[in-house]
C-alpha cells in the first residue's frame, strides 16, 4: 500500500488537472498561427448550460469529490465559488479555444476534480467554459495578450451571468494559473468598481501566480480566519528559486497548510492529507511548507523513490498537496462568520 501511495505522489507531481511542469515551457505543445486571428469572434451566451463546465443547478457535487472523503460532517454554507480554471489548451493551432473544446474535456474535468472539488459539498459552485488562451501565449506576449483579452471577455460575460443567477449571496472566487490572470484583471476592472459587489467577495483564492504587493484592493488574509481577502500560493521544491517566475520582498504568498504569512514551516501534523489524482485523499501527516518571498516552498516525504522523481515546481499540484487543509479551512472560516 506504501509504495502505490508513493507511485501516485509521483504521478501527482508531473501531473494533475492536464497542467504541464512549466507554463511556459512550450516544447511539447502545437505552436499557434503566427498572428492572432479569431474565426468565430462571438459572445457566448452563459444562459446556455452548454458553456458551463460545472454549475449546482445543473450538476451533482458529489461527483467531482474523492472517492475516500466522508462529507457527513461538513455543512453546506449560503455562498457560490465562481471558479475560473487553469490553461489546458496545448495542442492547438489557434490562440484561443473554441467552442468545439468544451465537449466531453477530460482536462478540464480533471480541473474540476482536483481543484473546484475543495468547495464541493461547502458551497455552491459555478465554473464557467471559456474560450481560454493558448499556453503559447506566456512566450509571444504581442499576440498573447490579445488572445488574453478575448478570453478574458468570456470570463467578465460568465461572472456577470453568475452574479444575476447568485442574487445577493456573498461569493467566493477561485482560480488558478490562466485563471488566476484573468480573476486579478476582474477584481481590478470590474469588481472594485462596484461596492456591492467588492462587499459581497468574502474569499478569494488566487492561486498559481504571482501577486505583488499593493496590486489589488482588497487585502490579503492573515490568519485562518480572516474574511473579505485573498489568498495565494506558488509551490516549489524547498530551496528552490525559479528563474522564470517573479518573486522576492514585494510578492504576496500564503502558507496552504496553516494559513500564516510568516516564514516558518509548518508542522507536519497540522497536514491533513493529499488528493491523489486517483481521486483518492491520502500521505496526512506528510507535507511541510513555508513562505519564502513571494513563493511556497513544500517538503515531501524524504523518501527514494520520490526523491528521484521529484520536481522543482509543484504548479500542477497547486490544490492537491494541500486539499484537506484548504476544506477545513474554509469551513471554519465560514463557520466563524455565521453566515
Amino acid at each position: 500500500m506504501q509504495k502505490i501511495s508513493l507511485f501516485i505522489i509521483v504521478m501527482l507531481l508531473n501531473y494533475s488537472c492536464g497542467i504541464k511542469k512549466n507554463i511556459v515551457d512550450s516544447d511539447s505543445s502545437t505552436t499557434p498561427k503566427r498572428h492572432f486571428f479569431i474565426d468565430n469572434n462571438f459572445q457566448l451566451d452563459y444562459s446556455d448550460k452548454k458553456n458551463w463546465a460545472f454549475r449546482s443547478d445543473l450538476d451533482d457535487f458529489n461527483d467531482i469529490l474523492p472517492k475516500n472523503y466522508n462529507i457527513k460532517d461538513d455543512t453546506m454554507f449560503n455562498v457560490s465559488v465562481f471558479y475560473i480554471h487553469p490553461t489546458t489548451l496545448y495542442n492547438s493551432t489557434s490562440w484561443n479555444a473554441d467552442t468545439s473544446y468544451f465537449q466531453e474535456n477530460q482536462s478540464i474535468n480533471l480541473c474540476l476534480e482536483n481543484q473546484l472539488s475543495v468547495f464541493a459539498g461547502i458551497t455552491k459552485l459555478y465554473a464557467p467554459h471559456y474560450r481560454e488562451m493558448h499556453i503559447y501565449s506566456y512566450t509571444d506576449t504581442v499576440n498573447g495578450y490579445k488572445a488574453f483579452d478575448f478570453a478574458y471577455q468570456d470570463v467578465l460575460s460568465a461572472f456577470q451571468y453568475f452574479i444575476e443567477m447568485s442574487e445577493h449571496d456573498q461569493f467566493i472566487i477561485a482560480s488558478h494559473s490562466q485563471g488566476t490572470n484573468h480573476a486579478k484583471r476582474l477584481i481590478l476592472e470590474y469588481i472594485a468598481n462596484d461596492s456591492d459587489l467588492l462587499n459581497r467577495l468574502i474569499l478569494s483564492y488566487l492561486i498559481g501566480m504571482d501577486i505583488a504587493k499593493n496590486e489589488l484592493p482588497i487585502p490579503l488574509c492573515d490568519s485562518p480566519d480572516d474574511l473579505n481577502c485573498f489568498m495565494t500560493w506558488r509551490s516549489f521544491n524547498d530551496l528552490y528559486y525559479p528563474n522564470n517566475w517573479k518573486f522576492g520582498e514585494n510578492f504576496h504568498s500564503t502558507n496552504p497548510i496553516n494559513f500564516s504569512v510568516d516564514t516558518r514551516w509548518s508542522a507536519k501534523h497540522d497536514h491533513l492529507g493529499v488528493l491523489f489524482p486517483n481521486q483518492r485523499i491520502g500521505l496526512k501527516k506528510s507535507v511541510s511548507a513555508m513562505n519564502k518571498l513571494g513563493l511556497v516552498w513544500v517538503r515531501l516525504p524524504n523518501n527514494i523513490f520520490i526523491n528521484k522523481y521529484k520536481s522543482n515546481s509543484y504548479h500542477q499540484a497547486d490544490f492537491n498537496l494541500f486539499w484537506t487543509n484548504i476544506r477545513k479551512n474554509l469551513q471554519s472560516r465560514l463557520s466563524l462568520s455565521k453566515l
